[in-house]
């Protein structure tokens, strides 16, 4: 209403000041006709301020569905049209000009980010092939090799395919939405085939694995769901007590809920990193993670929330200390 009243202008106190002088003139010429006077100027002057405002407010809805149109569709057809609503607004010829201006670097940087996730998938795929070669000649040839190189020559393959999948899901990541396809499979199962791809590394460490693993069914992506399991599976490993790791991995279904509880006999979290472990390229104040990148976590965060997994610091740890992580499917 004030907006509205500042751009009606002068003309209402205009108005008033006419009505002021019929009845100042009035009143000297003949006062007996005054109440009529009033009368009348009262009814005229109501019927012209509502003529007034509701035309304003109709002149404004217009104005401001031309500014709409403009903005939904940035050309210079809806330009043209506004500046007529505007009557060639100097102003306004501007403020669309720059509009558009910035409008055009939006689209020349979206472009060149999804050459780049482009590039990126690309570089991936065909960095996979020497990795998949190397893995069968790794499972061809194991005889050939003694335990210990065959142990080191596993864990650097596992470990660049990981970083290799972790920068195919990152650039993934870039678009508004990421590419899924929900089916049912079990959980229990695709739990297991993950830390499977872990076993040369667990046993490089030393680390003891403890399952209870409950029959669990869910419905969501199953590759999606594998990754975001590597991601934790990896930093469990990774920060596990470095003489004698050990690693819980839990299912279980509680009401209309199933959930997986992963946690390690390591150093644990100090309390005041807790809030910001999800947050990308967060390490922590402890020594024995700041040569980590900090994506894991972000990245499984991520997309456990497109596929609207629950995830979270667990509260239930089965070691003296660690740190633990829960996943929560609702069905």
């Amino acid at each position: 209403m004030k907006r509205l009243i500042k751009r009606t202008g002068l003309w209402p106190w205009l108005l008033l000041l006419t009505d002021a002088a019929f009845i100042f003139v009035t009143w000297i010429i003949r006062q007996e006709a005054l109440p009529y006077l009033l009368l009348f100027l009262l009814l005229f002057t109501l019927l012209i301020f509502a003529a007034g405002f509701f035309g304003e407010i109709s002149r404004q809805k217009k104005d401001e569905r031309a500014l709409l149109h403009f903005l939904s569709q940035p050309n210079d057809q809806t330009r043209e049209a506004l500046l007529q609503r505007f009557d060639g607004s100097e102003a306004i010829r501007a403020l669309c000009s720059q509009f558009l201006y910035e409008l055009s670097l939006v689209n020349e940087k979206t472009m060149g980010l999804a050459e780049y996730r482009e590039y990126i998938e690309a570089w991936v795929h065909e960095a996979k092939t020497p990795l998949s070669l190397s893995a069968l000649l790794l499972g061809n040839h194991r005889e050939e090799m003694s335990p210990y190189v065959y142990t080191r020559w596993s864990y650097i393959h596992h470990q660049l395919n990981e970083d290799v999948e972790r920068i195919l899901y990152y650039a993934r990541l870039q678009t508004d939405h990421p590419d899924t396809h929900f089916t049912e499979f079990a959980f229990d199962g695709c739990l297991l085939e993950t830390l499977e791809e872990y076993e040369a590394l667990i046993k490089e460490k030393g680390i003891s694995l403890s399952l209870d693993l409950q029959p669990a069914r869910v419905v969501s992506d199953r590759k999606i769901v594998s990754f975001i399991l590597s991601q934790l599976i990896s930093n469990a490993v990774k920060y596990s007590d470095e003489q004698h790791g050990k690693i819980s991995c839990v299912i279980g279904q509680a009401e209309d809920k199933i959930f997986l509880r992963i946690a390690d006999n390591g150093r644990g979290v100090p309390p005041e990193d807790s809030p910001f472990l999800f947050d990308k390229g967060f390490t922590g104040s402890q020594p024995n993670r700041q040569k980590a990148t900090g994506m894991g976590l972000y990245l499984a965060r991520k997309y456990a929330d497109a596929i609207c997994l629950e995830i979270s610091l667990s509260p239930e740890i089965p070691f003296e200390k660690g740190f633990g992580i829960e996943c929560i499917f609702s069905l």
